[in-house]
């Protein structure tokens, strides 16, 4: 027989539960990559940037939803998170992540909000400099 709370829909998780998982797994690949970043990273460095990514958007469209915050986030200058050097710009999206989780756990969601996007607006920059470079390197292939 299954475990369900009264009131509780079929299917939908504790979200509170799923975030804080979320939230520790971003944490703990932010940490590794952190460490281990030296140079340009590798295609699996690469996908766990952007599982870490996945995990922090996951986690602030569901805080987004329990507070009934209908702002998506204001726009943001891509150019204030880019950081040139890799491991610097981890270890600033891990300290947004780091405080937000804090804040999650408190149950400060206003807060959590605001701090996970600081985490993710570092991640983002980062993926999106990756992605262009490859792209970049792509087209420069072609026309050899």
């Amino acid at each position: 027989m299954s475990k369900r709370r009264a009131g509780s829909t079929p299917g939908v998780s504790d979200w509170r539960g799923e975030t804080a998982a979320d939230l520790k797994d971003a944490e703990t690949r932010l940490e590794s990559l952190a460490s281990a970043i030296s140079g340009e990273p590798d295609a699996a460095q690469l996908r766990s940037m952007w599982r870490s990514y996945v995990d922090l958007e996951k986690s602030i469209v569901f805080i987004r939803v329990e507070i009934d915050e209908e702002n998506p986030g204001r726009f943001i200058k891509i150019r204030a998170y880019s950081v040139p050097d890799e491991r610097q710009a981890l270890q600033f999206s891990l300290k947004n992540l780091r405080r937000g989780s804090a804040s999650f756990a408190a149950g400060d969601f206003k807060q959590a909000l605001k701090e996970l996007r600081e985490s993710r607006n570092y991640l983002r920059a980062l993926l999106r400099a990756k992605r262009l470079k490859r792209a970049r390197g792509a087209r420069g292939q072609r026309k050899a």
